[in-house]
Formats: C-alpha cells, structure tokens, sequence
C-alpha cells in the first residue's frame, strides 16, 4: 500500500505530466469511470492556469481575443509546468515564450505588449522607497549638484520596443479600438515604475532615454549635462538636463541621490 507522500506525488504526476499511474488508486464510480473522474481535477488544473493567464496578461487577451488567447494559453501551459507554490510567478515566462514562438514571428507587437504588462505587475510588486522630493533638490548647494548620483526607484524598469505595443496597450486599456500594429522606424525607450501605489510606464525620447540609462549607471549629473550637450547639441543642455530631473522628480522616478 502506498504511503500518502507516495499518493500526493503519483497524483502531482497525474496532474502536471499526464501520467496515469495514479489511476490505479482510483476506483470507478458507480456512473463513471476512474479516467473520467480523475480528468475533471486534470481539467479544472489548467482552466484554473488558464485563468491566471488572463488576469497578468489582460490586454494581451484582448488584443488576440478569445480564441488566439486560447491557443498561446494552451502552448504555454505545455511548454511551461507550473514550477512555483505561488500562482503570482506562473506566467513569468510568456513574454519569452511569445518572442520564440512561430506562430508569433510576423507579430513581434504581441511580445511586447505581454513585456509591458508583465513590467507593470513587477513594478506594481516591487520594494517600496520613498521617493525623491524636489524639496530636497532645493536644498542642496550649488557647488553639490554637479556631483548629484541620482537612485532610480527600485522598482523602475527599462523597455526598449520596435513596435508600437504601448500605443495598443493604452488603447486596450481605455477599451478603444487599438491602433494597426507597426514597426517603429527608431526603437523607443520606456521606463515602467511604481507611483502612489499604482504601476505607471512612460516613453521616453531618445535624448532622455540616454540620460536615464547613464544616470542609472552611476553617472554624475554633471557629466549627465555634458552628456546632454553633446547629444543634441550645447543650447539649452542644462535646461533639458534639468527638466528631464524635474519630471522624474515629480513623477516619482527616482529615490534619491547620493553625491560624490
């Protein structure tokens, strides 16, 4: 007689490989038979995946629709056995997933908007952090800002897309009928982070997406606003530099700074 370690196991591998073994240990019913009974538990196992799919990746159900969500649902499922205790993490994997598949090739759209959404519900779960207030900024010396090392917020998260999935993604979630996919004659910048309790993502232009990659690097401001001037030229560098601050600031961006 199997222990009931043995039991949970051989019924884990029921569920989760397809394995059969377990039927042995399941006696018929008297209006059903045992692969009958025990498909229901193997049924409701990947409905319920099913369903967790479709709240972490709402858009991109809505941008397939039912049946196209279905089919990358039932793929996935396959491809990805539940490997975590906590549903939270089961569909880490589908941005990654979608990008490899070929059925998904001429749709890179698709892979993207999975991205952006699975950026949302990262940052959404990510630490917390007091952010940066621009009263603090004010407080500093003039002599200490060229010295500024800024500190992201611990939950921002860079993006770099080829297509316009933000675009479809606000769309979707204003339930407005999404733009026709495209392919972006330059890649554009996103940084996604955590505000006031709620996931935000914000495109960044090319001048301010250099900026916000070296300043996370460590970079000084100072050599920020340098590098500002030689991007798109000296007039006004320090002016964009510090507008750039200003929204971050005020958009809760960043946590802080250090000055070296």
């Amino acid at each position: 007689m199997k222990s009931l370690k043995e039991l949970q196991e051989s019924f884990q591998q029921g569920i989760l490989a397809g394995d059969d073994a377990i039927l042995a240990e399941v006696n018929d019913s008297g209006k059903e038979e045992r692969k009958v009974l025990f498909g229901v538990y193997r049924n409701a196992y990947v409905v319920r995946l099913a369903e967790i799919l479709a709240d972490d990746y709402e858009q991109v159900h809505g941008y397939l629709g039912d049946q196209g969500f279905a089919r990358l649902v039932k793929a996935y499922i396959a491809a990805n056995p539940s490997d975590q205790r906590s549903a939270r993490w089961f569909g880490r994997h589908l941005p990654a997933f979608v990008k490899k598949s070929a059925a998904f090739a001429k749709h890179p759209e698709v892979a993207e908007l999975a991205s952006l959404e699975k950026a949302l519900a990262d940052a959404f779960d990510g630490p917390d952090a007091e952010p940066l207030s621009i009263e603090k900024l004010a407080a500093l010396a003039p002599e200490a800002w060229p010295h500024l090392v800024l500190q992201p917020n611990p939950t921002a998260i860079r993006l770099t897309f080829t297509t316009n999935a933000a675009d479809i993604w606000t769309a979707l979630k204003n339930e407005t009928a999404p733009p026709k996919p495209q392919h972006l004659p330059e890649p554009q910048a996103i940084v996604v982070w955590r505000q006031d309790f709620m996931a935000r993502f914000r495109p960044l232009s090319p001048e301010e997406a250099m900026m916000w990659n070296e300043a996370a690097k460590g970079v000084r401001f100072g050599v920020l606003c340098e590098m500002v001037a030689t991007f798109a030229g000296e007039d006004e560098a320090e002016l964009r530099a510090a507008s750039y601050l200003k929204d971050w600031v005020d958009m809760g961006m960043l946590a802080g700074f250090a000055a070296h």
